[in-house]
């Protein structure tokens, strides 16, 4: 049974207990020494129009005696979430791909003319261009340029034949992958997988399965939260394609993809051993013999990857190491997204050894981090924190931290899905 939205269940609790609307607005200003809260702000956030922030939802949990991580599943913010269909059809997509690389080669190499150079060499400014915004801007400001490159590549294909098309083949290709990611990072699912499908299809008709896995790899990261399961397959379908002719990097990458979904999943067996395949591969990984689509992977970020999975199967202490790489917090590129991403599941993990000061400080700096980098993502990392220091409301740190994200909340991506935010 799906809990209620956030409204319903504050109605439903209150009236379980006897409280009237204006009863529990008193109780919650004595909780919380304020007197801001009325009977007509518990009326807006029952029907929906307002969003109780990070200390409010902190301060109903303590007052209607319901477990904080309910409060906060109810108050999620309203995403566009893929569509089952789509899912599906490129789970579908995915086999056919599969079957296609044992058979698929490398488009020919062919005599091209100057204006084919001129639009392949066009191409690829842009993919480094949108490469290196990347580095330090969010889905939420990036994810519109581009869709808009993409869109643009994509005619041109449409227009181009014989050698044209296919030496245009593999550069839209990894446009269509560019719109897919900064899609996800926007909070745009259905976007993203839209992106991810078409990137697919071009790297199929390309002869290109290293590319195609890599498509892969980036959907399954997207539905790995939403849907554990979907992912893995699409994980497992990705490496399998990949065997023959992707890079170590690339296979490391999609073994840390198909790990994580099983962390997510409860399947701790099943991530353990995928983290295995990913270490063994990530100690042959060399960026020379990468392709230009991995320019960021490293072994920090490899380390960084395994650590996340270790908190995702509640195994804190063994994450820490792997999460406070001086690199981490200080990126060599100075990514905003990637501070607060991986600040974000190494407060995580302080947490879960009970370094609940040390948790705040490093949450402090992902909130702002997140903001600083416009990503959904990053932002759902600083929600997930204060979700899960609300039952501390007593500590002096997490007080501080939910007036810290409190008064960030309209800063952060995702925030105005909802009609207010309070």
């Amino acid at each position: 049974m799906s809990r209620p939205p956030l409204g319903r269940l504050i109605a439903d609790t209150r009236r379980r207990r006897g409280y009237s609307q204006a009863r529990l607005a008193a109780l919650l200003c004595a909780a919380a020494g304020v007197t801001t809260v009325t009977r007509h702000e518990v009326s807006r956030w029952e029907r929906g129009d307002r969003l109780p922030g990070a200390q409010w939802l902190a301060w109903l949990a303590l007052v209607l005696d319901l477990p904080p991580a309910w409060l906060a599943a109810a108050a999620r913010p309203v995403d566009r979430p893929a569509p089952t269909d789509d899912v599906t059809r490129l789970h579908q997509l995915a086999e056919r791909w599969l079957r296609h690389t044992g058979h698929g080669d490398a488009a020919p190499g062919e005599s091209r003319g100057s204006s084919d150079r001129r639009a392949a060499g066009q191409l690829d400014r842009h993919i480094a261009e949108l490469r290196r915004m990347d580095d330090l801007v969010g889905g939420a400001d990036l994810a519109p340029v581009a869709r808009r490159r993409w869109a643009q590549a994509a005619d041109r294909l449409h227009r181009a034949r014989g050698a044209d098309r296919r030496r245009l083949l593999r550069p839209v290709a990894e446009l269509a992958q560019l719109a897919g990611w900064t899609a996800a990072d926007a909070g745009d699912r259905a976007a993203a997988l839209r992106a991810y499908r078409a990137g697919l299809v071009l790297a199929m008709e390309a002869g290109d399965p290293a590319l195609g896995a890599h498509v892969l790899g980036g959907a399954s990261h997207l539905l790995c939260e939403a849907d554990p399961g979907a992912a893995w397959r699409l994980a497992r379908i990705a490496a399998a394609g990949a065997r023959r002719d992707g890079s170590p990097g690339l296979r490391a990458l999609l073994a840390h993809r198909a790990a994580l979904a099983a962390a997510r999943a409860g399947d701790g067996r099943t991530a353990q051993d995928g983290l295995l395949v990913a270490r063994r591969l990530g100690d042959r990984v060399r960026a020379e013999h990468e392709p230009s689509w991995l320019y960021w992977l490293d072994q920090a970020e490899l380390a960084a990857m395994a650590g996340r999975c270790l908190v995702a199967l509640d195994r804190p202490a063994r994450a820490l190491p792997l999460l406070e790489q001086p690199g981490l917090r200080r990126p060599r590129r100075g990514q905003p997204r990637t501070r607060a991403v991986y600040a974000g599941w190494l407060a995580r993990a302080l947490l879960g050894v009970g370094e609940v000061e040390q948790a705040c400080a490093v949450g402090a700096d992902a909130a702002v981090e997140a903001v600083r980098a416009g990503s959904v993502r990053a932002a759902e990392q600083t929600r997930d924190l204060s979700v899960r220091l609300a039952a501390r409301p007593q500590t002096r740190a997490v007080r501080d931290l939910s007036e810290l994200i409190t008064q960030l909340t309209s800063y952060l991506p995702g925030s105005s899905t909802r009609p207010g935010v309070n």
